[in-house]
């Protein structure tokens, strides 16, 4: 049992507790930077505070003043060697201990100032590093050693005087001089990975038109073209729009882009390209941008398009890629707009001259296909008594089909009939023949009767012919029941010296095309006519290479209707 302590014993206790006071290095106690650990006043003082032989006390980290390194340390970081030494009085306690009773943390003007403030300002830090983690006067060991996140509830850092424990700005500055680099001022620093940093700057500033690289393009484009940058958008081509759509692999990512981009992004480059629109319409890759734009952008950007074709229509429609601008332009603005109209009496006086070319002709077909009929007139009055030259024609024959297909009735009479007046030269033309069997296919049926008509009586020779075979297989194809039936007997009864003029046919590598077309389109009991005049044919005809075709054709049929009349083919050895 413990007894009660008596007066005297108290007294001698106080006397105890204020000596300890008295000396408060003697033995570190809870609040210690060390812990809870109590060490004697034997223990052997640390090399790193305590000053060597024959120092003074003073003395910052253990150097002496006659040491110039020693010197030169206790100068750059201020007073924190003595702050430290000097709690420690004249004890023989360890120096490297801090206690809350150190002067360290004495509220006066010398023990609150930055510690190592002179070297840290030397280096650009707005404020030098200090102790993190030690427990202020006013704390007890049980709280936290961690400051509060923020200062903001509790004023400016000068009003806790922390002293070296926070920045101007009110932010706990670690300890370690490396983090230091994270509050450094804005004004003094710079940061790799900053907004002002120049290492990766944004695309304007990193690229821009005088970046000129070895093979004449830009470094953008050069970067682009190596895939050095993948996530490339129309907005980062500002300023390049018109050297991308000159480029092959830019023009074909511009392309993309447009099928798919906001209306803000297509005006954007639409502003770049309208400056060069003319420029870009001639060029190989350039044009297609634009042609994209008739596809793709608004009424207003096709209609600014075509005010910059205006004027250029003839020069545009015979260059081989402005052509092709001209047709889109055309196929893809609305046919009441007055640009069209204007755009295509730019090449009145010059019909003739864009249908003969290359690249012009498909542009007089466009027009004839998109714009209204009633605006061509002056096209139909540029082909009198020009039809058959026109027919003859490579490209001619093709703006006269166009012409029978979609112009009125009225504009094509005068064509056809200067076409009827040609009809057996043309039926024999290389080119001609076209045109002829575009008017068996789409013509009025007294326009077809007019070629039967010249046709009867010339089948086995015409048939013969490369090119007039196929005005006759036509004509049994789209002529009527009565003209159809007609043509076959002429054929079937008709002789070719021994043979009848179907066998010598049959033989033909043309006219074997005629005779497959008569045995399709046939009536049943003409088409077993033909057969059975065939039949006696059928050893020959293996003999020669079109007449297999004759032979494949019958056995079709036979086994379709299930008839019987003999073998069709020969054994597989050959053998008949």
């Amino acid at each position: 049992m413990f007894r009660q302590m008596g007066p005297q014993q108290q007294q001698q206790q106080q006397q105890q507790q204020h000596q300890q006071q008295q000396q408060p290095n003697a033995n570190l106690h809870s609040n210690s930077f060390y812990g809870n650990s109590t060490m004697s006043n034997n223990s052997q003082s640390s090399s790193l505070f305590s000053p060597g032989p024959g120092q003074p006390g003073s003395t910052s980290l253990g150097f002496g003043s006659s040491n110039p390194l020693g010197a030169a340390i206790g100068s750059a970081f201020g007073g924190f060697g003595s702050s430290v030494g000097n709690s420690a009085g004249s004890s023989g306690s360890r120096r490297d201990s801090l206690s809350a009773s150190c002067d360290l943390y004495k509220r006066s003007s010398s023990s609150l100032a930055a510690i190592g403030q002179p070297y840290y300002n030397s280096l650009g830090f707005s404020s030098s590093p200090s102790p993190i983690g030690m427990p202020l006067p006013s704390q007890t060991s049980g709280h936290s050693l961690t400051p509060p996140p923020s200062l903001s509830s509790h004023g400016s850092s000068s009003s806790l005087h922390l002293g070296g424990l926070t920045s101007g700005s009110g932010r706990y500055i670690s300890a370690a001089p490396g983090a230091e680099a994270k509050y450094r001022s804005a004004a003094n620093t710079s940061s790799f990975f900053s907004s002002n940093s120049q290492l990766f700057p944004p695309s304007r500033q990193r690229y821009n038109r005088a970046d000129i690289m070895p093979s004449g393009r830009s470094r953008l484009l050069e970067d682009f073209r190596n895939n050095r940058f993948p996530n490339l958008q129309l907005r980062d081509l500002m300023g390049h729009i018109v050297e991308f759509s000159q480029d092959q692999h830019g023009s074909r990512f511009i392309q993309q882009k447009l099928e798919r981009a906001s209306p803000a992004e297509r005006q954007l480059v639409f502003n770049e390209i309208l400056q060069a629109a003319y420029q870009l319409m001639v060029d190989v890759i350039g044009n297609y941008v634009i042609q994209k734009f008739f596809e793709f952008g608004s009424l207003e950007q096709k209609l600014a398009l075509a005010e910059r074709i205006r004027g250029h229509v003839l020069s545009l429609a015979l260059q081989m890629y402005g052509c092709r601008v001209i047709q889109k332009a055309l196929e893809f603005i609305p046919p009441d707009q007055q640009v069209i109209n204007e755009m295509v009496r730019e090449l009145d006086g010059h019909v003739l001259k864009c249908v003969k070319d290359q690249n012009g002709n498909h542009v007089v077909q466009k027009c004839i296909e998109c714009v209204q009929p009633q605006s061509l007139q002056f096209i139909i009055d540029a082909f009198k008594s020009q039809v058959f030259a026109l027919s003859t024609h490579p490209y001619g024959c093709r703006v006269i089909q166009r012409i029978l297909e979609h112009c009125l009735p009225e504009q094509t009479l005068p064509i056809l009939e200067e076409l009827h007046q040609h009809t057996e030269q043309l039926v024999q033309d290389q080119y001609g023949n076209y045109v002829i069997q575009h008017v068996l296919e789409h013509g009025r049926p007294e326009d077809k009767s007019k070629i039967v008509a010249e046709i009867r009586g010339n089948v086995l020779v015409l048939s013969q012919h490369k090119f007039a075979s196929n005005v006759v297989e036509k004509c049994v194809t789209h002529a009527s029941r009565t003209e159809r039936a007609m043509l076959i007997d002429e054929v079937c009864t008709m002789n070719d010296g021994p043979h009848s003029a179907l066998y010598t046919m049959m033989k033909d590598q043309y006219a074997n095309y005629v005779v497959q077309k008569m045995i399709d389109v046939a009536e049943p009991a003409q088409r077993k006519i033909v057969m059975h005049k065939i039949r006696p044919h059928i050893a020959t005809l293996r003999k020669y290479t079109y007449g297999k075709h004759i032979l494949a054709k019958l056995e079709k049929y036979y086994m379709k209707n299930g008839m019987d009349l003999g073998p069709m083919c020969g054994p597989s050895n050959g053998i008949i």
